[in-house]
């Protein structure tokens, strides 16, 4: 559920962006300053969506400090949301909450001798886990339920261990997500929301459910690891159709709620949505490409003939992949919208692409390589 989200930048303007940093940096900052250094592992774009959504209903705007230069940032200096804000009070909560999650599952699937993962990868929900028994101690103003929560997470192992089905499989994610979607209307003051949020955040909770079990089916089929998927026998394609049928309930409710200025919640929870879905369905497209006829996959399908001298074909990896989408936000960059690969590969067409013809905005998702 970490990291689904992430906002293209060929629809973000210059204040979007930096709204977008404001609130990414800012709750950064807020779990460094609360809980230390490591607590900022914690940080995931899913949580400053909440932010921002809890900004969006709220009249009055985000209050912002300058902060120092930050290696992230390119050493620069910038505007962020304090770590009083609601929207960030609660995306912090959110973030130690959800990586506590995190560090009781591994601990459960080693009592229930499931396939457990490295001490390594869990490092930063460990870190989490101990820095939201301190922030427990604390007069905190999120109205976050944080045992409810963990509560409805923890019923996830016992699930695995036993023989669900897809739909309670995704059952505890769309609870926890639910809360938290709905203690962002009670933050901002706006009670109105609350029902929407919580329908909203139950399926926006099964849709991230969905995509990282279509994200990391080859991966735990090689290393015995539990997915839901291979668990119920559901193909890829039947997953990513669900998860597009949840997507467009995202945004038929999302016409519901009573918001002020919603542009950037606009580009991370609908479009932020959609684009994720269509990344999966290309990943897996892309994903079992037979080039050389011999069972050896890579990516583009065929070499270009202005492919550069001296260049590694194929390139070690396609576009705005995993990297750029998680580490590029965080200094105001992306691929999206620009680069030798912008200019020359179509993802939605598949093709080779005349870097003239400027036909960018024609293509499935408002850009040229953001699926």
């Amino acid at each position: 559920m970490f990291g689904l989200l992430a906002p293209c930048g060929h629809l973000l303007d210059d204040e979007l962006r930096g709204e977008w940093r404001a609130h990414l940096c800012g709750l950064c900052l807020s779990l460094r300053d609360g809980h230390g250094q490591g607590a900022r592992l914690a940080t995931n774009t899913d949580t400053v969506m909440v932010s921002v959504l809890t900004a969006a209903q709220r009249v009055p705007a985000a209050h912002t400090r300058t902060a120092g230069p930050c290696a992230l940032r390119g050493m620069r200096s910038a505007d962020v949301v304090v770590a009083g804000d609601p929207g960030v009070s609660l995306a912090t909560t959110a973030s130690l909450t959800l990586a506590t999650a995190k560090a009781r599952d591994v601990v459960a699937e080693q009592r229930l001798g499931l396939a457990t993962r490295s001490p390594i990868r869990s490092q930063a929900a460990r870190v989490a886990a101990n820095a939201l028994r301190t922030r427990a101690d604390r007069t905190t103003t999120t109205t976050l339920d944080v045992d409810s929560v963990l509560t409805a997470l923890d019923r996830q192992a016992g699930l695995e261990a036993g023989h669900a089905d897809l739909t309670a499989l995704t059952e505890p994610t769309a609870t926890a997500c639910a809360e938290v979607f709905a203690a962002s209307a009670d933050q901002a003051g706006a009670p109105e929301n609350r029902d929407v949020l919580a329908a909203i955040g139950a399926d926006y909770g099964r849709l991230a459910h969905l995509l990282d079990a279509v994200e990391d089916r080859d991966a735990d089929a090689q290393g015995g690891a539990f997915n839901p998927l291979i668990s119920t026998g559901t193909s890829d394609q039947q997953a990513l159709d669900h998860a597009g049928m949840l997507a467009d309930r995202i945004a038929e409710r999302y016409e519901q709620l009573t918001l002020h200025d919603d542009r950037l919640l606009r580009v991370l929870l609908v479009k932020g949505v959609a684009q994720a879905v269509r990344r999966r369905h290309h990943l897996r497209a892309h994903r079992h490409i037979d080039i050389l006829g011999a069972g050896q996959t890579t990516w583009p399908p065929l070499r270009p003939p202005t492919w550069p001298e001296g260049w590694p074909y194929p390139p070690p990896f396609p576009p705005n992949r995993r990297f750029h989408q998680r580490i590029l936000p965080f200094v105001g960059n992306s691929f999206c919208g620009a680069g030798w690969f912008r200019d020359h590969w179509n993802h939605c067409s598949d093709k080779w692409v005349d870097p003239s013809c400027d036909d960018c905005d024609c293509d499935c998702c408002d850009c040229c390589d953001c699926s």
